[in-house]
């Protein structure tokens, strides 16, 4: 029960380093994450989708649809005891479910009856949150949807992985770039230190071409 909800684990650890990697990112601006919310609005026939990241005291949600929330508090949220699975839970009628009768989203508008929520699991097996769908309607779904929501939660992951990693990579190439230039000025700095001295140094060696100069002897001898 993650120590009686305080949630301070070693795994617990893990995850919110996990889920700090994402937290970021903007993933609301991805047509992709909103076309599979979309997709388990229809699944479902919930009016209510969105994809959410659980950190040590909040639930984000990053992507939305149909629910103009940006933060509630992770000990009151469905999301937070579906983190806890490795599949879909689901929540036909949250009133007669001790766990969630008396929530704020139960108790008090919008008075959440039905709730299916899949955990999303990145490549290193850290739940960091949450594909999910409500209604305030009871509901019956079949193993075949839970199954579904599994599928659909893993292609969210997996989008959301791709776009940390692609940020990760614009990054280091931005800081190779900078880091190109910082060296390009140095050597342009010190070709023009060295161009003085060496300059001079050509100088000297053409007059002895021209002249012909024959160096005396006791110049020879000098240490």
């Amino acid at each position: 029960n993650l120590t009686a909800m305080g949630y301070v684990t070693t795994n617990e650890v893990a995850r919110i380093n996990a889920v700090r990697r994402f937290d970021a990112f903007n993933f609301d601006l991805n047509k992709n994450l909103q076309g599979i919310l979309q997709m388990a609005s229809y699944l479902f026939e919930t009016p209510v989708a969105f994809i959410t990241l659980i950190d040590e005291n909040e639930q984000i949600f990053k992507v939305n649809r149909g629910f103009e929330v940006l933060k509630m508090p992770r000990e009151t949220s469905f999301c937070t005891h579906t983190i806890m699975h490795e599949s879909t839970i689901v929540v036909n009628d949250a009133l007669t479910d001790e766990r969630f009768k008396s929530a704020p989203l139960v108790t008090y508008p919008p008075n959440i009856r039905f709730y299916a929520g899949a955990p999303l699991a990145t490549i290193d097996g850290q739940n960091i949150g949450t594909l999910c769908v409500m209604d305030i309607v009871v509901k019956e779904i079949s193993d075949e949807k839970r199954d579904l929501l599994n599928l659909l939660a893993m292609q969210v992951i997996n989008i959301m992985e791709l776009e940390v990693a692609y940020a990760l990579i614009n990054d280091k190439m931005r800081q190779i770039d900078e880091r190109n230039t910082e060296l390009m000025d140095i050597a342009f700095i010190k070709s023009h230190e060295f161009s003085g001295p060496l300059t001079t140094i050509m100088n000297l060696i053409n007059i002895i071409k021209d002249e012909d100069y024959q160096s005396p002897r006791e110049y020879l001898l000098m240490r």
